[in-house]
């Protein structure tokens, strides 16, 4: 994960393919305006998918590498990137 400052923007590259409801909750819990990406940082490739996601079934929610409790953990960690910076 990266956190970058440019002002008062933050650009942060979160690793996977990440459910953009992760992205949104990065956006809603922010001071700040956030601009997200992901499948940042080389090797973690793979869908982090939402508890929803994985009830409904389907593609990304059965070839998930990952749980659904990575989620959370990398907006909690973006988070705390930004507070630190």
């Amino acid at each position: 994960m990266q956190t970058l400052r440019i002002g008062d923007t933050w650009l942060v590259g979160l690793p996977g393919e990440l459910f953009v409801e992760y992205a949104l909750e990065i956006k809603r819990r922010a001071d700040e305006p956030v601009f997200l990406a992901s499948l940042v940082g080389g090797e973690i490739q793979g869908y982090v998918v939402t508890a929803e996601a994985i009830e409904a079934g389907g593609y990304e929610a059965t070839n998930s590498l990952f749980s659904h409790e990575g989620g959370p953990i990398l907006v909690d960690a973006a988070l705390e990137s930004m507070k630190r910076s």
